[in-house]
């Protein structure tokens, strides 16, 4: 897996210097439904790509197509119920994190995008490896505008790369339109990214000519947001996945 390095992100609004401490390297993802990563390349491509046959009989393409959809699946579901649990805690501590206006109107339209994106991927097969979740600096992510704003990026930052990975995978194992998919989402979460630059007062507020290209497989996911802080709950920086309804006004474009 290509590692990411967070360090440029790590910044809050207004001045004001928020440092997320990067976790461990050895720190183990929470345990997804896994395909064997020889199977995932000798099988994939030519299962989804319709040429099954010439590595595997019918029932048994049959099996491992379904087997991979079901984990990229499932990794997409968990990273939206992150996200919607992330934002649904913004929305919550509003006032606190001096959110209010469009600004509050902003936040409350991505949380329901978050809900739009993990229905999707669980109408499709996905299941959430956990409903609990970490936050890189705790319960100082929603007590402090800096550090929420922070976290918000470095959260964006690994959606888009995450993204990335999914398009090229989908590419590759000759599946056009779920690697398109891929694209509708990425569109959808670099938006987020900017109305945070927007919230953080930077300059400019879209910065990216090309977004970067940090993991080589959609499959590295898990342990790049376990690295990141966000998947190793435990008392006291332990946060439920509550489910918010995907209807916002304005917010259109619910099916891909």
């Amino acid at each position: 897996m290509t590692s990411i390095d967070v360090s440029e992100i790590h910044r809050a609004s207004s001045g004001e210097s928020c440092a997320l401490d990067e976790q461990s390297a050895s720190a183990k993802p929470l345990s997804f439904p896994l395909v064997a990563r020889r199977q995932f390349l000798e099988a994939a491509g030519t299962v989804l790509a319709g040429g099954a046959a010439a590595l595997l009989e019918p029932q048994e393409a049959s099996a491992d197509a379904a087997s991979i959809m079901i984990e990229y699946f499932s990794i997409l579901a968990t990273g939206e119920a992150l996200f919607v649990t992330f934002y649904e805690n913004a929305v919550a501590n509003a006032n606190i994190l001096g959110l209010g206006g469009e600004a509050l109107n902003a936040i409350q339209a991505i949380l329901a995008e978050e809900q739009i994106h993990y229905n999707f991927a669980v109408r499709n097969g996905g299941v959430a490896a956990t409903t609990h979740f970490s936050m890189p600096q705790g319960a100082e992510t929603f007590e402090d505008r800096g550090t929420f704003l922070a976290t918000q990026q470095l959260g964006e930052f690994l959606t888009n790369a995450a993204l990335n990975a999914w398009i090229k995978d989908w590419a590759t194992m000759g599946n056009p339109r779920l690697a398109q998919i891929g694209g509708q989402l990425q569109q959808v979460e670099g938006g987020h990214r900017v109305v945070g630059r927007v919230l953080l007062d930077a300059e400019p507020w879209d910065n990216w000519g090309f977004g970067p290209v940090k993991l080589a497989s959609f499959l590295d996911v898990p342990t790049a947001v376990t690295q990141a802080g966000f998947l190793s709950p435990k008392p006291g920086n332990s946060f439920a996945f509550r489910p918010v309804s995907p209807n916002f006004p304005g917010v259109i474009n619910a099916f891909p």
